[in-house]
């Protein structure tokens, strides 16, 4: 039963290894400016990649915010397919960090 709330609730060693669970989520990670912390944010391509105008590429932008500080921080993703490919990003408030 206890393997059962594992699998579950993701239990064991920390660290929240997404990939063992067959997550398909792209991991981003970025440096807030103004208190240094590093925010980690999850973006869904089968949910939150939108098509751009030249019907070929995606892109999402995300606003992220930590628990130090509370300011914002704007990341733009560009991707030239739903596996993940990036081809770009733009941050503002932050630095890139993954």
């Amino acid at each position: 039963m206890l393997n059962f709330f594992k699998k579950v609730f993701g239990g064991g060693s920390g660290g929240g290894s997404a990939t063992a669970s067959g997550d398909r989520g792209i991991y981003i990670e970025v440096k807030c400016d103004a208190c240094g912390e590093i925010i980690r944010a999850r973006v869904n391509p089968t949910t939150e990649l939108s098509l751009q105008d030249d019907g070929q590429t995606y892109f999402v932008r995300k606003v992220l915010v930590g628990q130090q500080c509370f300011r914002s921080i704007e990341v733009e993703l560009h991707y030239s397919d739903l596996h993940g490919t990036e081809i770009s990003r733009d941050i503002r408030g932050g630095t890139s960090v993954s």
